[in-house]
This record gives structure tokens, C-alpha cells and sequence, in this order.
């Protein structure tokens, strides 16, 4: 009985000074799940997104996702307090239920192709501007002006002409890379009705230097992705 229990005791010592170790490994393993969890996501699971806006256009070229299609608008071009970007709204506005009024306010106006004085898309005048917004997985996305071409590596989404307000505006804009193939909103009316105003953009010799740059030229655009 006396032997039996010895060896009693001499397990129970044993297995507390297994405790700490097996514990010990427990808490690696867990911690290596985890590290492989972190890992695997890194490899691949979870991709980044680039999204682009594409001016003049109704649908995302390509495979990129259509996020959603809408109206070009912007502030008005002779309002001096009018906003400085071109923005793509909505075909499908949601508002709040309960009748809230603004009061004093920025105002937002759809936009329309300026091209009566250009060589080519005049049939485009005073027509309202589409507008659609993509998302491309996996790559990130650049618009380089005065190219209607990108770099080596890199994937054409879209190639066009830059376009802003004029340059005798109130109402400054960015510069936007208007597709090069650009059609009308939808419901379009033909109509002079102004608010935010497309027209193409030219290089001004001087401090832009000619060559490689030249006036009366129509500058392009291209949004491109890796």
C-alpha cells in the first residue's frame, strides 16, 4: 500500500511539472493559428479596390464593377462661391423622411457639354453629361493627363480628353478625364440651361514648356490600373 502510494505521488509530481510545458505549448500553437490567419489573409483573401469615376459614360469599361451610374454635376460656372469639383450623383437620391430644409446653402447643378466651338463632338452641345462610378479589385488606379496611352505594365480602363470649366469662369473646376467616346444622360434635354460646364483643355506655352507640349490641341487623358 505504502509503494502504491509513493508512485501516487511521484505521477502527481510528475504531471505538475508537465503543467507549465503543456501549457506553454498550447498558448504556441494558438499563437501560430493566429500568425497563419494574418498570413493567409495577406496572400490574397482580402484584395484592395481602386475606384475611378468615368466622366461622359453610362457603364464601367471592361470587367471593371459598375458601383453605381448617374449625372454629372458641379456648382454653377458664374456663381463665385461655387464648388471646385465635378461630382457624379445618383440616379436613385435618398433623402431624409421628415421634410428638413437647408436654408442658406451651396447649390449643386447637373452638368452639360460646352463643345460648339471645337472640331469634333459639337452634336454633344449643351447635352447633360453621365457619369459612372467603377471599382477594379486588386489594382490601383491613375489618370495620367496629356496621354491617351498609359506606361508599360500598367492597364488602360479608359482613354479621352481633359475637360474642365473655362478659364474666364467664376466657378473654377478640376480637370476630369471626359471619356473619349462620350454619350448623352440619360433624359438629356438639349436644351441651354448651364450650370456646371464641360469644355476641353488646351496647353499654354511659357512655363509649360513647347515641345513637348503644343497649343490649340485638344489635351487627352487615360485612366489606367496595376
Amino acid at each position: 500500500m505504502e509503494a502504491f502510494g509513493d508512485s501516487l505521488k511521484e505521477a502527481t509530481s510528475s504531471m505538475r511539472i508537465l503543467e507549465p510545458t503543456w501549457m506553454y505549448k498550447e498558448l504556441t500553437n494558438a499563437m501560430q493559428k493566429q500568425q497563419e490567419k494574418i498570413e493567409s489573409l495577406k496572400t490574397g483573401e482580402v484584395k484592395s479596390s481602386g475606384l475611378f469615376t468615368r466622366w461622359g459614360r453610362r457603364s464601367c469599361p471592361g470587367s471593371t464593377e459598375l458601383v453605381y451610374e448617374g449625372f454629372a454635376g458641379g456648382g454653377h460656372y458664374n456663381e463665385k462661391g461655387a464648388s471646385s469639383n465635378y461630382i457624379c450623383l445618383p440616379h436613385d437620391p435618398i433623402y431624409d423622411d421628415d421634410g428638413r430644409n437647408a436654408g442658406s446653402v451651396s447649390k449643386v447643378y447637373g452638368a452639360e457639354y460646352q463643345t460648339s466651338s471645337a472640331t469634333f463632338h459639337t452634336s454633344l452641345h449643351d447635352e447633360d453629361v453621365p457619369c459612372a462610378v467603377c471599382r477594379v479589385v486588386g489594382r490601383n488606379v491613375v489618370m495620367i493627363p496629356a496621354r491617351n496611352a498609359c506606361y508599360s505594365g500598367w492597364h488602360t480602363e479608359y482613354s479621352g480628353y481633359l475637360m474642365s470649366e473655362h478659364y474666364s469662369h467664376f466657378g473654377n473646376k478640376e480637370l476630369v478625364c471626359m471619356d473619349g467616346i462620350p454619350e448623352k444622360a440619360e433624359g438629356s434635354n438639349a436644351g441651354n440651361q448651364d450650370g456646371a460646364l464641360l469644355f476641353f483643355v488646351q496647353a499654354i506655352c511659357g512655363s509649360l514648356k513647347c515641345p513637348p507640349y503644343s497649343e490649340n490641341k485638344a489635351l487627352t487623358c487615360v485612366v489606367c490600373s496595376k
